[in-house]
């Protein structure tokens, strides 16, 4: 049921927008594929079953560094949404710039200390680019010069700290392991770098993103990383936090390790550099120029829902395209649609293996559980590419049906994730993660995912 024009207009549905809640079943898709990397590496150094330890954590700091990132993009992007998409939260003023700077600040901020744990020295910080914020906000309505200059300082003086603060995290040891063993305390450093570094790079690589994004087309490519730091975090904090960050154990196996550790992110990377490389073309003029289907009216905004020359509903009949898409376009679409089951086809070439050498060996309960999988995994990559290229070819081809068309290639994230946990040997995490599929699509015909 769509809700109506009063309920989209309260407080409440506007901060959902705001934070595009609608594709937060996509990060916990992306937590579960780092579940199933823990518990595929644990196999391969002799450990047993599913890790939970601290997971509850390393969630809610994917959940809250996401969030943060939305409300980051508003922010960034007010002016050009002000033009483009006057009804979006910030641009509009529902939501006043103080309050999502607020908000981005305060999810920051619980990202960080569930991510890290350490962040004593950046609540200040925080509470000090707060009063630099609301500072400027009093600034701006009372027309104070003293107070904007006063703002101005306790923000510079917020990122200068801050900025400190990431150096110290980076370049220094927080423990003082005097009397422990040296493999301990190798162990405790692996195990606090493993946690601390993914965590801190998808927070720079967010940020950084939306300082850039309008600046080159090349910023996609922070965008992805960003995706390919969610599973590769909750992968490395679940391995620190039961202790099986063992250097000399991982260097036995160290093939097999880094092939879970680095294809399942990567997969999910390049399905998220293909989305946001589409996405970008809502603002491309060359896409623009449509006309109405039934009257062949010239629409100024190829977006509209409505012809505003025979008032013909173009979500029923979607705009006639000068620009459709091109023929060598449309031979490669297929493989666009695709391109983030490469890394997940030599994953399945590994699981194959696998499963031969366990024929081979007489377990053949163990073999035909692979096999299993692996068939599963399939029916996942077919309903995942026939997804993806339906929403691919639909943002591409029709201008009005662009947002939806990118909101289902977000969508389809959940079910590449869920062939990653078949690959992986997690029938569960597939079930949970095709479950938040389902859940992704009726959310974004709530609250719009792009």
């Amino acid at each position: 049921m769509t809700p109506d024009r009063s309920a989209r207009t309260s407080g409440l549905w506007q901060w959902l927008a705001l934070l595009r809640a609608s594709n937060t079943p996509t990060v916990l898709a992306d937590c579960a594929v780092g579940i199933a990397m823990v518990a595929a590496i644990r196999a391969s150094l002799s450990y047993p079953g599913l890790v939970f330890d601290g997971l509850f954590e390393v969630v809610c700091a994917m959940c809250a560094l996401y969030f943060a990132g939305m409300v980051l993009n508003a922010i960034v992007d007010r002016d050009i949404d002000a033009i483009e998409r006057p009804t979006r939260p910030v641009a509009s003023g529902r939501i006043r710039l103080p309050a999502a700077w607020t908000a981005f600040i305060a999810l920051l901020t619980i990202g960080l200390s569930f991510g890290i744990g350490m962040t004593t020295g950046f609540v200040p910080l925080a509470a000090a680019a707060l009063i630099g914020v609301w500072t400027l906000d009093k600034a701006r309505r009372s027309q104070s010069i003293m107070l904007h200059r006063i703002g101005r300082m306790w923000i510079a003086v917020s990122l200068l700290g801050a900025a400190a603060w990431l150096a110290v995290m980076l370049m220094t040891d927080p423990f003082d392991l005097t009397g422990f063993e040296e493999d301990r305390a190798q162990q405790i450093r692996i195990g606090w770098r493993a946690t601390t570094m993914p965590v801190l790079l998808l927070s720079l690589a967010a940020i950084s993103y939306n300082l850039l994004h309008k600046r080159t087309a090349w910023s996609v490519i922070l965008l992805a990383a960003c995706r390919f730091f969610v599973p590769v975090s909750v992968c490395l904090a679940l391995l620190a936090r039961t202790g099986s960050l063992d250097t000399r154990l991982l260097s036995m196996n160290a093939g097999s390790v880094l092939a879970v550790l680095l294809l399942p992110p990567l997969a999910i990377a390049l399905h998220t550099l293909m989305l946001s490389i589409v996405a970008r073309r809502e603002a491309d003029q060359h896409f623009t120029e449509a006309r109405c289907p039934h009257c062949g009216y010239r629409l100024l905004n190829p977006s509209a829902i409505r012809c505003s020359e025979c008032g013909c509903d173009l979500t029923a009949r979607p705009p006639i395209c000068s620009h459709p898409i091109p023929p060598a376009l449309r031979v490669w679409l297929p493989f666009l649609a695709a391109v983030g089951l490469l890394p997940a086809l030599v994953l399945s070439a590994v699981s194959i293996r696998e499963s031969l050498g366990l024929m081979r060996a007489g377990a053949a309960t163990g073999s035909v559980i692979h096999l299993v999988l692996i068939a599963l995994a399939c029916v996942a990559a077919l309903c995942f590419v026939w997804i993806s290229l339906r929403g691919l070819a639909a943002a591409l081809n029709h201008p009005s049906r662009r947002p939806a068309g990118v909101a289902a290639l977000i969508a389809a994230l959940a079910l590449l994730d869920a062939c990653l946990c078949a690959l992986l040997g997690q029938p569960l995490l597939l079930g949970l993660c095709a479950a938040l599929w389902f859940i992704t699509r009726a959310l974004q015909r709530r609250t719009a995912g792009s």
